[in-house]
């Protein structure tokens, strides 16, 4: 009996010591904490592998509010795509070019830098605004400027 504990033990002892991140992968950068992996800003998922910007891709119908620099408004039926943008995990496009950057990991609130629009005959066009996620659905508001007028784009829509 004596030996068999002195035999068991040790084993019990070195198999108890094995590294729970010894076959797990994390992704992206992402690191691995007693068998979990702790994803970088932007990811998420069992091994990180998912952009957390890809569950917005859609397109969201809604409704569409113009509002002129005299406070004309104009509110129509509408859809919106929200899609990849080239330039990083955190940002997203809008139909037309212009992106939007998400500004808190796992929030859904995004920015839209100031920026002049895809189209070069329309340079002097600058957008701006703000928005958020909430489900399925997006909430955002963009602010065009060009030649000394502006119109705000209000849109509200559902995947």
């Amino acid at each position: 009996m004596k030996n068999l504990l002195s035999f068991t033990l040790p084993i019990f002892l070195l198999l108890s010591c094995v590294d729970p991140c010894t076959d797990l992968v994390c992704l992206n950068g992402g690191t691995c904490l007693d068998g979990a992996c702790l994803c970088p800003d932007f990811y998420n998922g069992a091994d990180c592998g998912t952009e957390e910007r890809s569950s917005y891709f859609a397109t969201y119908t809604g409704m569409t509010t113009y509002t002129d620099n005299l406070g004309n408004t104009n509110t129509y039926a509408d859809s919106k795509t929200i899609s990849s943008s080239s330039k990083g995990v955190s940002y997203i496009k809008f139909d037309g070019g212009v992106y939007a950057s998400l500004s808190t990991p796992g929030a859904g609130v995004f920015d839209i830098p100031s920026q002049s629009g895809s189209n070069p005959a329309s340079s002097d066009t600058y957008y701006s605004g703000s928005g958020s996620f909430s489900g399925d659905y997006v909430n955002y508001t963009i602010t065009v400027e060009n030649n000394g007028q502006t119109l705000t784009m209000s849109f509200t829509g559902s995947k």
